[in-house]
């Protein structure tokens, strides 16, 4: 569902999931996201991508890119062959400020000396690996596997199963879950029963074993080729390329929103992803921690500015797609416009950032309007409480979206604050001077003077946090005035729709009202 704010139209999804949508909602009404957001698509520039071809890029961990790479090992010829190149994986050490390392042949016994050598897909659960192998001759493909060990990964074997048939290919795999945490293959395939050419199909995996093949059917699969599927897990939306027709041209992204056998109709991505050559192995690398939306990944195309040895139509690069700053609409209030180089970095916190609180904390049944209590505690304690606020869902569907309230808000807005105090600290010692402005909320349970003091607790821990930070850091900047915190305490914030929860405490709706937010980040 979260998809429908990147590439729409998928509204259809919002009324099937109600509380979804409310998440969504609470989450991305204040960041003023447009549900036309721009993405501009960047190549990759050597040594990532050769004049052979790259394709396959993902992100293990967020510290490692692996792709697939057939470079050009042959002085004299300069014409591909699939009979005496291969295809391996590499991969590059990412830093923790982004930067990509010069990338290595794949050490992790995956590669094969004989064998095209691609594809891998990670179950993001297990960091089991799934990945294929390709006869140079013949072209045949097959998925094999890896089990996530402590240390690496066990030996590569051929998948058993259903998945690997005689005479047909088996390609592009990736991972996804269903209610009941079974693992699900999709994988594209030119084995029989399908709508015609490569297909996308899915199978159930269990203990390295597949099971039954079934097609996506009619909604996803066409006459033509549909190929090199991704499946985002967190909104629950499929990503392929296609050849059909009525797209810009050669194979083009497409999104499909459901799960398993059950699929809304296809619909291209934006056309600012899709060109006229080529557009193949969208992937996701990462999330808005907020709202779930997908906001960075990589593709591979043949446009015109790939490498290439003859013609562009030769041979693919990796491309790096991500939201154009430029076009993201933000809320920073009462905020002076800061240069153009701080502007494009903040930019990228996407303001307010929200963070949790259990109910009525910090200081339970207390009057007063400071606390001595740093949000430090309050989040560890409200992740404390996970499993009961999970154990009071009524539906598994709230239990898995309350789940995702924990991963992706409570946890994931925590280390978003975590990398904005870090540019807070490089801002200070360039000299500029810092206002954040920080509301405070509660939801509807107490009387509104209460919940009014509340709310200012709330933001006095988040104050005590600041103050704490990397033993005291901060403490100078804000003793000198050079770090400012504006306070905009609101009180009680109802629901927009009924707890989903027999307890209202453990209800998301109440869950979602109980926060602080970081409005903005003025820069002077």
């Amino acid at each position: 569902m979260f998809a429908q704010y990147i590439f729409p139209p998928h509204t259809a999804t919002a009324t099937k999931r109600p509380i979804t949508a409310l998440l969504m909602l609470a989450l991305t009404m204040a960041m003023g996201l447009s549900a036309s957001a721009q993405y501009k698509v960047v190549h990759m520039e050597k040594p990532f991508n050769t004049p052979g071809s790259e394709t396959a890029a993902i992100e293990v961990g967020d510290t490692v890119l692996v792709y697939a790479s057939m470079q050009n090992n042959l002085k004299k010829n300069r014409q591909f062959s699939f009979s005496t190149q291969l295809t391996q994986l590499y991969q590059a050490r990412i830093s923790r400020n982004g930067k990509i390392a010069r990338p290595r042949p794949c050490r992790w016994g995956l590669n094969s000396p004989k064998q095209h050598t691609g594809n891998l897909a990670l179950d993001p659960w297990t960091h089991d690996i799934y990945f294929t192998h390709s006869d140079l001759e013949t072209h045949h493909t097959e998925i094999f596997f890896a089990r996530k060990l402590k240390r690496g990964w066990s030996k590569p074997s051929r998948l058993r199963g259903a998945v690997n048939m005689k005479d047909y290919s088996a390609t592009q795999p990736t991972v996804g879950r269903l209610p009941d945490s079974s693992v699900i293959l999709y994988f594209s395939s030119d084995r029989p029963g399908g709508q015609g050419g490569m297909d996308i199909w899915y199978s159930i995996v269990k203990n390295g074993t597949s099971g039954e093949c079934v097609n996506l059917g009619p909604n996803v699969n066409s006459t033509a080729d549909e190929i090199t599927p991704f499946y985002d897990q967190r909104n629950e939306v499929l990503y392929f390329s296609s050849d059909r027709a009525g797209g810009q041209g050669g194979h083009d992204i497409y999104t499909a929103v459901g799960s398993r056998n059950t699929w809304q109709k296809a619909e291209a991505v934006c056309g600012c992803l899709n060109s006229e050559q080529n557009d193949i192995y969208f992937t996701i690398t990462h999330y808005d921690t907020a709202s779930g939306m997908p906001i960075r990944g990589y593709l591979s195309s043949n446009r015109s500015d790939s490498y290439f040895l003859v013609d562009s139509t030769c041979c693919n690069d990796i491309y790096r797609w991500g939201i154009d700053s430029n076009m993201i609409q933000y809320v920073s209030t009462d905020t002076i416009a800061p240069p153009d180089t701080v502007e494009r970095e903040i930019r990228r916190f996407m303001f307010p950032l929200f963070l949790y609180f259990h109910n009525d904390e910090p200081d339970p049944r207390n009057n007063d309007t400071i606390t001595t209590i740093p949000y430090t505690e309050c989040q560890q304690h409200l992740l404390a409480l996970r499993d009961i606020y999970v154990e009071h869902q009524t539906t598994a569907e709230d239990s898995t979206l309350t789940t995702e309230f924990f991963d992706s808000c409570v946890e994931g807005n925590y280390r978003r604050v975590e990398q904005l105090f870090d540019y807070i600290e490089s801002l200070l010692d360039d000299g500029h001077h810092i206002t954040l402005t920080i509301a405070g909320y509660a939801s509807p349970v107490f009387r509104s003077d209460y919940n009014q003091r509340l709310s200012q607790r709330r933001i006095s821990s988040f104050i005590n946090m600041i103050k704490l930070w990397r033993n005291g850091l901060f403490n100078e900047a804000m003793a000198d005035g050079k770090l400012e915190i504006r306070q905009k305490p609101h009180g009680a914030i109802a629901p927009t729709t009924a707890s989903q929860s027999a307890d209202p405490v453990y209800g998301l709706p109440a869950a979602l009202a109980r926060r602080i937010e970081i409005l903005g980040c003025e820069i002077r």
